[in-house]
């Protein structure tokens, strides 16, 4: 955030101009397809934002590949999290129930309505560490209520060719 400005109406937030858009347009940008060496770069900047966020209380709850700008359409470009409307604080040993994020990336306890914590973020990372080595989500269906059905009952898959490529 640059600037914050606001009048009897409305709250307006100045913030950085992220040229790339965000990392699903630039995977698919990529034709879906990004050496490893690059996922880990990215995923290494992802995962130490997170790890910011946590350490002060804050569990984002709706981590996916649309709520990540990026700075640029170069390769070097700079992930950043964005779209902090489901975020909520809560304490080391506090828990939370509601059912929030985007089906897809959703943990199962989420989507079962259990207490859950911020591993919900971690759940979230690994979904978008599968898209960007595989070009897809691990559960996904063009109905919601089967994509939800596969991510709390399916077993994880690494059935695509490109799996075979990847390092363990």
């Amino acid at each position: 955030m640059i600037d914050l400005f606001e009048n009897s109406d409305y709250y307006y937030i100045v913030m950085e101009y992220m040229a790339g858009n965000d990392m699903f347009d630039f995977l698919q940008r990529k034709n879906f397809a990004l050496p490893e060496s690059h996922v880990k770069e990215l995923l290494i900047q992802l995962i130490l934002a997170v790890r910011y966020l946590h350490s002060f209380g804050i569990v984002h709850r709706d981590l996916k590949l649309e709520n990540i700008m990026m700075s640029s359409k170069e390769n070097d470009a700079i992930p950043k999290l964005v779209d902090f409307g489901l975020s909520k604080i809560i304490g080391p040993n506090e828990k939370a129930s509601e059912p929030f994020g985007t089906v897809g990336y959703v943990a199962p306890e989420v989507l079962q309505r259990q207490p859950y914590s911020f591993s919900c973020d971690v759940w979230s990372i690994g979904c978008i560490v599968y898209a960007l080595i595989a070009g897809s989500l691990p559960f996904d269906s063009n109905e919601e209520r089967e994509t939800k059905r596969m991510t709390i009952q399916e077993e994880l898959c690494f059935v695509e060719d490109v799996w075979k490529s990847t390092s363990k």
